[in-house]
């Protein structure tokens, strides 16, 4: 009859020490985990009253062109300048417009552009002018066919 086995005394150590450490590992983990939900999370505060984005940023995203100085002269015909849009769900969405000889600003559908105008809503490549939201457009901008249309 065969003898049994003794164990030797390392693997016994060796299995101790892994077990020690993998029970120091869930330690760690358990109380970092639990650090972190005890933290405050700092909220964001928006301001409502913000102008929107920069104009020769915007522009920029849009792929429009940069616009001549401030002192060339601008066309009567040409009082409204589209210089691009994002268009979003119905109802939704921005027109970076050049109003005279006005830096170029980023208007929302509703706001007002001046002179009793609105701008009423905005497509891909276009944008619609009028004297209320609902009603008829009396100007309709559109964004040149980029090159190779």
């Amino acid at each position: 009859m065969p003898a049994p086995h003794s164990r030797p005394w390392t693997l016994y150590a060796l299995t101790f020490a892994v077990a020690l450490l993998a029970g120091a590992s869930a330690v760690y983990w358990v109380v970092g985990t639990a650090s972190l939900a005890n933290q405050s999370v700092q909220s964001a505060s928006v301001d409502a009253k913000a102008d929107g984005p920069d104009a020769k940023d915007l522009a920029r995203a849009l792929g429009g062109k940069p616009l001549a100085s401030a002192s060339a002269p601008v066309a009567e015909t040409a009082q409204y300048q589209l210089l691009g849009v994002v268009a979003g769900p119905v109802g939704k969405g921005y027109a970076l417009l050049a109003v005279g000889s006005a830096a170029p600003k980023a208007y929302t559908v509703g706001s007002a552009l001046g002179e009793g105008l609105v701008l009423q809503s905005v497509s891909a490549r276009g944008a619609k002018i009028g004297a209320t939201v609902q009603g008829p457009a009396t100007v309709e901008l559109a964004l040149p066919k980029p090159h190779g249309w």
